[in-house]
Formats: C-alpha cells, structure tokens, sequence
C-alpha cells in the first residue's frame, strides 16, 4: 500500500489499540501482526466502499444500464437512472446487481445475461418486468439449460454464491422482491411512508427498510442480502439511510470476525444478537461506519495473521 495508505493503516493501529482501553484486553489481537492486519483490512474495506463516492462524481454513459454492451455496468447504470429521474429504475436495477453480485472471474455476466434475455430477448427493465413478470420467467425456463452452465451464464458473486440458480428461484427472488418494491406504489412511496412511520433519521429508516425485507426470497432469511442492497442504496444516494447496525443475527463471516476478535474463537457459542451491540460500539473507537466495520471483521477472520486482499 502507498504512504497515503500507509498512514491511515498507521492511524488505525492507533484507535485499535483504543479499543483494548474500552473493552479490555484482547487476547485476538495481543500481537502487532494482527492488529496490523485487521487495520490493513479497514483500510481496504473503505476503499472499496468508498468506490461509490467516486463514481458520483464522474459522468455516466447510458450505455452502462444496456446488458448487451459490453461496458455493462449496473452500479453506474443505476446512477444514470437517477440522474435521469428514474428512481424506480435505478433501485430495481441496484437490486439485479445485488442479488447476482460481481463475480471475481466473471464479472457482471449473471446479471447481464438475466436482466438482459441471454442476449435473444428484452432487456427486463422495472417497466418491462411490470408489463409482462409472465415473459420473465418464461423466458427463465427457457433458458434453464444455461443458467445451469456457469461457463455460459457466468456465476455469483462471493456475497451471493450460496443462491440457487435454478430458474424457479430467481423468478421467486424477482417476484417477491417486485412486490416490496411496490407495494406502496413506487420506491419513493415505500420511502415516504417509512418516514411517516418511523420517521426521517437515517439509520431508523435502514432498520425498518431491514425488516421489512424479510418476505423477499433469497433475501429475507439471511441479513447480507438485504444489508448489502439497503447500504447500495444509502452510497448511489437513492434513499437517506444509513447502517445504524452491524446486524450480525444470522450473519457468518462478520460474526465470525466479531467472535474471533472478542473471544478468540470463531465458534463462540455466543449469538449474534448478544454481540451485535459491543461490534456496534467498535464505531466510537474506530468511525468509520457499520459496514467498514462488518466488512473488515469478516475478512479479516480469514487470515487473521496475514493480509490478504479480498474483493467482497
């Protein structure tokens, strides 16, 4: 890493060493080793979170929202969405690109070959899929043979890779996350009855987006799913919410990470639940935000001893 990195690794060496103060010594990071390895992992982590932020700043060709171009690219599709004052799109789009991932090999290609028909039919945008959901899984069935062959319909990303690709599982996964969308009509209703519930703070507004996303296949009955397309959305911008959790009930690598770090054991019978508020309160040594905070524990309990980079 440069000296730029080199100094924030240095800076959190320091605030690490903090921590010991707080919560009492920790035996997981009594060495210099590993406390230099998870800082080198928080740094890593807000790189790449921070990823987004540049993309904000930089203008977007239309062409990154078009499966079949090959500079797909869903994250900046869904900002030119935005930016062109289609925020049902842009959302819909951020939950395609969640729920498939970026594969380390094969890129965006799962997604583009299911947002866009494997190429032979439309591309099933949030207003073509509200036209015809028939079409989409027809054309799912369809394409069952492909979807079954990693090498022609490409792969999950490591957040993801535990989802089945059978065709009936994504068109459940589409069908059910479709109805979330809209139940209120669009995302921005969702929105504007979530602050008349819960009201307008940032982190309320995640957590009841959070839980309100259990019905959704694939997504419901685990936390990354949801976590990591509510965080998508606070960083693109496309609603006010922010993590006020690390939400580990039901999590693997971070809780991993958190037990690990508290207990010296990764599988510590305690539960996420009862850990989740002392990974919360890492933030006031560290602050840098829930998700640097889950990200780099989950990696950093891989190879606790030895960095090693990891893309997500």
């Amino acid at each position: 890493m440069n000296g730029v990195h080199k100094d924030r690794i240095d800076e959190f060496l320091g605030k690490i060493g903090q921590i010991d103060a707080q919560f009492g010594p920790l035996p997981s990071i009594a060495t210099a080793q590993r406390r230099r390895c998870w800082a080198q992992q928080i740094v890593s982590s807000l790189r790449r979170i921070s990823y987004t932020d540049t993309l904000l700043m930089r203008r977007v060709n239309a062409a990154r929202c078009d499966p079949h171009s090959g500079i797909f690219d869903p994250v900046r599709g869904a900002l030119h969405f935005q930016r062109s004052g289609q925020l049902d799109e842009a959302v819909w789009l951020t939950f395609v690109l969640t729920h498939f991932g970026k594969h380390a090999v094969d890129e965006w290609k799962l997604a583009a070959n299911v947002y866009g028909s494997f190429s032979v039919g439309p591309v099933w945008t949030f207003a073509q899929y509200t036209a015809d959901r028939a079409g989409f899984e027809n054309m799912l069935a369809a394409n069952s043979g492909r979807l079954a062959d990693a090498n022609i319909s490409g792969s999950f990303s490591n957040h993801r890779k535990f989802q089945s690709k059978k065709h009936q599982a994504i068109a459940k996964t589409f069908r059910t996350y479709y109805e979330w969308q809209t139940e209120f009509g669009g995302f921005r209703d969702r929105m504007i009855a979530t602050h008349a519930s819960f009201g307008q703070e940032p982190e309320a507004a995640f957590d009841a987006l959070y839980k309100s996303m259990k019905g959704v296949f694939g997504f419901g009955g685990g936390r990354l799913g949801r976590f990591d397309f509510l965080t998508m959305l606070g960083k693109l911008q496309l609603a006010p919410i922010t993590p006020g959790s690390v939400y580990l009930d039901k999590a693997t690598g971070p809780l991993a990470g958190a037990r690990l770090l508290f207990f010296g054991d990764r599988d510590h019978h305690i539960t996420g639940r009862a850990l989740e508020p002392h990974v919360d309160a890492l933030d006031g040594v560290l602050g840098v935000g829930k998700q640097v905070i889950e990200d780099s524990l989950c990696n950093w309990q891989k190879s606790p001893d030895v960095y090693e980079y990891f893309r997500g």
